[in-house]
């Protein structure tokens, strides 16, 4: 598998080398275009509700127009944006996630902060045959979004069994 290298205020920096399934693409999809048929069914109500009382029905339709434009716009570039630039590693030390559209995060978690490990999956991962992995810290939650089922599990194990062992060599 390749490395990817980007250059970072002069120096090179590789960032880790796992990626996120492909069938995760499909996952965003799917909640995006939940999203555009939730703002649908609101904004007729909210048509039908104007025009019940006598209102102009232009308001709801404009405000339901430019949410529509905004979210189809948002689902034409950030899943692949975001698929393109999620990756992780997990080591014998820590776990690397390095993603974004807009703003790309790097964060690097000790495995001996480590409290809490998890699998979770809604309707649409099961649908796609997809779960997350959930990390957690005595701070912060991290979350790897979009693995194969087994490869989640291994991933939940593995994260669990290393954190172990770093906890018994501090």
């Amino acid at each position: 598998m390749s490395r990817h290298i980007v250059q970072q205020e002069e120096a090179f920096v590789e960032l880790p080398s796992r990626r996120l399934d492909p069938r995760m693409l499909r996952a965003w999809y799917a909640g995006s275009l939940a999203l555009v048929v939730g703002t649908v069914a609101v904004g007729l109500a909210a048509m039908l509700i104007v025009r019940h009382f006598g209102g102009p029905i232009l308001v709801p339709l404009i405000i339901m127009g430019v949410a529509l434009v905004i979210e189809l716009a948002d689902m034409a570039i950030s899943p692949r944006v975001e698929y393109a630039t999620w990756r992780f590693d997990v080591t014998s030390t820590d776990i690397d996630l390095y993603h974004g559209v807009f703003v790309k995060k790097r964060v690097i978690v000790p495995l001996v902060r480590v409290q809490h490990v998890e699998t979770k999956q809604g309707p649409i991962l099961k649908a796609n045959g997809l779960a997350a992995v959930r990390i957690s810290t005595a701070g912060e939650s991290f979350e790897i979004p979009g693995l194969a089922e087994d490869d989640a599990r291994t991933l939940r194990d593995r994260v669990a069994e290393l954190a172990r062992l770093a906890k018994e060599d501090v």
